[in-house]
C-alpha cells in the first residue's frame, strides 16, 4: 500500500476479499506528517461513537461547521452510512442505500452491491427484519452485482488493473447468496451457491469458512462446523468466535482446550512450506530477507504470511529475516525508530516492500489466498541467492545479562571495502491484532546499529534494553502528537525471552548485502 494521498480506491478493498466491509466508511487517511485539519480530527472522533443517533448528530454538526471543507463528500458518506445503520426495516434500509448505489460509477458500484448485501445481513436490527424480505433484497443485490461484474462491455470500460481484480472477485457474490439462503433455512440452495463459488474461485477465506460452517451446522455436521467456525475466528471474522465457543461447549461439555485449538488455527499457514534442502556444496552464504510492513496494512497480509513460510522452511544458518513495522498507511504500535531509519535509508514509500540481500522485489499486496504464490516466488529467490559466494565471513553470538543488557560478540572477518556492518536486535515474535488480521508478528526489528571502526575492531557491542524501550515509547508518543492520534496499545515493551541478533554486511553504494549471520540471545 502506498503512502496515502487521498481515499483508497474501492478496487483495493475488493482485492482483499473475502472480508465483510466495515460498518462505517473509513476516515480520510492520515497525512504522512504534520497536523491533520480540524474537521478530520473531529470526524475521526465522531466515527468512534458507538450509538448511531449520537454519532449522526455529531457528524451533522461537523458538516455544518465546515461548509467549505474538501472532506464534505466523506462527511456525507459517513452521515448516510450512519442513517443506514439506524434503519428499522428492510424497505427503509434499501431506500437509504439506493442513492449511494445509483451515484456509484465503475468498480465502486460493484463494491457497493457486495457491501450492501452484508449491510443487510449483518445489520444491527437484522433480528427485527422480516427474514424472507431480507433474503430477497440480498439475492437481488447479489444477482444485479454479479450480472454487471460479468458484463463484457462493463469490464472493457474499466482500467486493466481493476478489470483483473474484478475477474478474481466477482464469485464472492455466491457467498452472499449462500448466506441469504441460510437465512431462509434453505440448505440445498445454500450448498449449491457454495459449490458455484468453489468452481469459480480458488479463494477460501474467512467468509467462506463461516458460511460453510453455518451450512455444516444446519446439516448436523458438528465437527466440520466447528473447524469452519475456528478458521473464521482465527481471522477475527464477525461472531465466529462466539459460535465456535458455543458449539465447542455443546460437543465437549466445557471450554477446556478451546484456546489451544484456536491458537493452532491462528498459527496455521494457508500453504505448506517444504523444508529447504541445501546443496552438497553450500558456499556459506546466509540470505538477508527484509520486509517493510504494517499491522494496519491489510494488503500486507499475503507477504507477511509468505515471510512466515520462509522462516518455517529455512533455518537461521541459511536465512536472516528482518521485519520493519512502519506507519503506512496508518500508525502501527509495533513501529520503532530503527524501522523508520531503515525506511528512509532505502527510500521505501509503500507497504509491503520485500527485499532480498538488499534488492527490492515489486510484490504488491494480496489477501490470504495469495500467500502461497508469494512464498513460492520468494523461496526461489532465497534458494538462488544461497548459491552465491558470500562477500564477507561473519559470525555472531549474544547473551542477556542482568535482565536489561544484551552483550553481543561478533567477528566480521576481513573488512570489505565500502561496506557497512549493521547489527540488529529483533523480537522473534510479538502479538498484536491490527486491521490486517495478523496476530503473531515475526522478527520485529527493535534496534539497528551501524557499527563503527572501533566497534568492528573490538568485536563486541552492548544494547541497553531499558533505554531502548524508552526510545521506542518516545517515538510512538511523538507519532501520536504529530497525527493527533491515540494508540489503544503501545508495543514498546521488549520480551527478553524472545530475542535474536542479526549481523550483516552491506555495500554502501549498491545496497547489495554481502552476507549475514544470526544468533539467538541466550
Amino acid at each position: 500500500m502506498h503512502l496515502p494521498k487521498g481515499r483508497l480506491c474501492a478496487i483495493l478493498i475488493l482485492a482483499l476479499v473475502v472480508v465483510v466491509p466495515p460498518a462505517l466508511p473509513a476516515a480520510p487517511p492520515p497525512q504522512q506528517a504534520g497536523k491533520p485539519p480540524a474537521e478530520v480530527v473531529e470526524m475521526r472522533k465522531a466515527m468512534r461513537i458507538q450509538d448511531p443517533a449520537t454519532r449522526l448528530k455529531e457528524l451533522e454538526r461537523i458538516k455544518a461547521a465546515y461548509p467549505q471543507s474538501e472532506y464534505q463528500p466523506t462527511l456525507n458518506s459517513a452521515i448516510q452510512t450512519t442513517r443506514i445503520q439506524m434503519a428499522t426495516s428492510v424497505d427503509e434500509l434499501v431506500k437509504l442505500q439506493q442513492p449511494l448505489l445509483q451515484a456509484a460509477k465503475g468498480v465502486d458500484r460493484i463494491y457497493l452491491y457486495y457491501n450492501f448485501c452484508w449491510e443487510i445481513l449483518k445489520h444491527r436490527n437484522a433480528a427485527r427484519f422480516e427474514r424472507r424480505k431480507m433474503a430477497q433484497a440480498v439475492l437481488d443485490y447479489s444477482r444485479e452485482g454479479m450480472q454487471l461484474a460479468r458484463n463484457p462491455d462493463f469490464q472493457k470500460s474499466l482500467p486493466e488493473g481493476q478489470a483483473r481484480f474484478l475477474n478474481m472477485n466477482w464469485p464472492n457474490f455466491y457467498l452472499t447468496e449462500a448466506a441469504a439462503y441460510l437465512e431462509l433455512k434453505d440448505a440445498p440452495k445454500a450448498a449449491t451457491a457454495l459449490e458455484l463459488f468453489r468452481k469459480a474461485s480458488p479463494s477460501r477465506g474467512d467468509v467462506y469458512a463461516y458460511i460453510q460452517a453455518g451450512l455444516d451446522e444446519a446439516l448436523g455436521r458438528r465437527k466440520e462446523a466447528l473447524d469452519g467456525y475456528l478458521s473464521a475466528a482465527a481471522d477475527g471474522y464477525g461472531d465466529s468466535l462466539a459460535k465456535a465457543k458455543e458449539l465447542y461447549q455443546k460437543m465437549h461439555g466445557s471450554l477446556d482446550g478451546f484456546e489451544a485449538g484456536l491458537e493452532a488455527k491462528q498459527r496455521q499457514l494457508p500453504f505448506v512450506p517444504q523444508p529447504y534442502e541445501p546443496p552438497a556444496k553450500w558456499p556459506g552464504r546466509t540470505v538477508l530477507a527484509e520486509l517493510f510492513t504494517g499491522s494496519e496494512c491489510p494488503p500486507c497480509l499475503a507477504t507477511d504470511l509468505a515471510f512466515d513460510g520462509l522462516l518455517a522452511a529455512y533455518g537461521p544458518e541459511y536465512l536472516a529475516v528482518l521485519e520493519y513495522h512502519v506507519p503506512i498507511p496508518r500508525p502501527d504500535p509495533l513501529m520503532t525508530p530503527a524501522s523508520l531509519a531503515r525506511l528512509e535509508a532505502y527510500g521505501v514509500s509503500s507497504t509491503p516492500t520485500p527485499l532480498f540481500d538488499g534488492v527490492k522485489e515489486e510484490s504488491g499486496g494480496g489477501n490470504k489466498a495469495m500467500a502461497g504464490e508469494k512464498f513460492k516466488a520468494y523461496s526461489e529467490i532465497v534458494a538462488a541467492d544461497l548459491l552465491q559466494p558470500p562477500g564477507a565471513r561473519l559470525s555472531v553470538e549474544a547473551s542477556l545479562l542482568g535482565g536489561d543488557r544484551v552483550e553481543i560478540a561478533f567477528s566480521a572477518g576481513r573488512e570489505a571495502a565500502g561496506a557497512d556492518y549493521d547489527l540488529v536486535l529483533v523480537q522473534t515474535e510479538d502479538t498484536y491484532r491490527g486491521s490486517n488480521g495478523v496476530i503473531f508478528h515475526k522478527m520485529v526489528v527493535k534496534d539497528l546499529v551501524t557499527l563503527t571502526a572501533a566497534d568492528l575492531k573490538a568485536g563486541k557491542y552492548a544494547i541497553d534494553l531499558a533505554r531502548l524501550e524508552a526510545s521506542i515509547a518516545a517515538g510512538l508518543a511523538e507519532l501520536e502528537k504529530q497525527r493527533s492520534f491515540a494508540f489503544q496499545v503501545k508495543k514498546y515493551a521488549i520480551d527478553r525471552s524472545r530475542l535474536r541478533v542479526v549481523l550483516f554486511a552491506q555495500d554502501r553504494a549498491s545496497k547489495k548485502v554481502l552476507n549475514a549471520a544470526v544468533a539467538d540471545v541466550n
